[in-house]
Formats: structure tokens, C-alpha cells, sequence
């Protein structure tokens, strides 16, 4: 029986593999798969929703491989082998676990570059929703560093942005989430918005 963890690792290992493919037929082969993961949330029990996390997805491509998913006998890679494969694409042996709640702030890193930090927030599984963001311009393995629990991720992702972009951290050209700071830096403004 298929479980909703085993479903987004699918879907999460499809999308990250898309995103590393460096040619067209890869692309369309994740693709693929990505449908059938979709096609298959209803008859399992989950939705569109549950299954991609809201993580951001070629949407057109993927939609046009929808029709035929049901029929589509190749089942590219188990639950289980999926939970492991996206397991493995973050490393999460240094993480540091504050706070308490349902949602995410999460930072993550390089180790090629120390004082970069991606600042991010999510409602599902952390290492998930790295694993969908790496791509074949990712410099090495992604570094977990901090994860905070909260009610309301996006006012304190607002507030921690906002207080590094504050000070000169926010990286230019770098998407939107990137700051030269360090876990120890995002701790004291977390602490310090908390009024602990």
C-alpha cells in the first residue's frame, strides 16, 4: 500500500533527477514519472497537493504525460529506494533543531561556501524540499544547518530576511533566499525575535 511519505520522496527523487538531467529525453523520462506519481495520489488517497509539497515543477511538461500515466508500466523507483535517494541528496549530520510548530525555517549551505546561507521556509519535510532545489549548478551536497519549528514560517522568514537584508547580508543575483551569513547569525536574530 502506498504511503504519502513514499509518494513525495517519488515525486521529490523524479523532480530532483529532472532538474539534474542534463538532456531532453532525461528530462522527459522524470517527466514521466512525475505524471505518474500524480496520477496516482487520487487512487491512493492523497492529492495533487500532498504529493508535490507545492514544490515548484515543469507543470506543462508534466501534465502533458498525464493521460497516458495510468497505463505507464514503468515504475521508475520504489518507495522505499525513494525515501533513501532523497535521504541521501541532503546531509543532515550537522543540523541544529530549535523551536516548536508544524511548519519550517530552515537554512542550508555549501561546504565549497561557508558563509553562504540559503534562508527558506516549508509546511512538509525539510530535506525534501532541498533535495527538489538541487540542480546540475549545485556546487556540491547540500548542508542542513538549522531548522526552526514555528506557527508561522512566513513571518519569521520575512523577519529573518529582512533583518540580514538589514545589515548587507542578502547576496544579489543569487534568488531570493541567499545570505553571507552563518547558523550562529540566524540563531541570535531567531533568539532575539523570540525575546529569548
Amino acid at each position: 500500500m502506498a504511503t504519502l511519505a513514499g509518494q513525495r520522496a517519488q515525486f521529490t527523487w523524479a523532480l530532483n533527477q529532472y532538474n539534474l538531467a542534463e538532456d531532453a529525453e532525461k528530462q522527459a523520462y522524470y517527466a514521466r514519472r512525475m505524471a505518474k506519481y500524480i496520477a496516482a495520489a487520487p487512487a491512493n488517497g492523497f492529492t495533487l497537493e500532498q504529493v508535490t509539497q507545492g514544490q515548484l515543477y515543469p507543470v506543462a511538461e508534466v501534465e502533458q504525460y498525464l493521460p497516458t500515466a495510468a497505463g505507464d508500466t514503468d515504475t521508475g523507483i520504489s518507495e522505499d529506494e525513494a525515501l533513501s535517494e532523497v535521504a541521501e541528496a541532503v546531509d543532515t549530520s550537522d543540523v541544529i533543531r530549535l523551536g516548536e510548530g508544524s511548519k519550517i525555517v530552515y537554512a542550508y549551505g555549501y561546504r565549497c561556501a561557508p558563509d553562504r546561507l540559503k534562508i527558506g521556509r516549508t509546511e512538509v519535510d525539510t530535506v525534501q524540499r532541498i533535495a527538489a532545489q538541487i540542480t546540475t549548478g549545485t556546487p556540491d551536497k547540500p548542508t542542513l544547518l538549522l531548522e526552526i519549528r514555528t506557527h508561522d514560517c512566513s513571518s519569521l522568514e520575512r523577519a529573518i530576511h529582512a533583518t540580514l537584508e538589514y545589515r548587507g547580508r542578502k547576496i544579489h543575483g543569487a534568488g531570493t533566499e541567499w545570505f553571507k551569513a552563518n547558523r550562529e547569525e540566524v540563531v541570535s536574530i531567531y533568539q532575539s525575535i523570540k525575546g529569548s
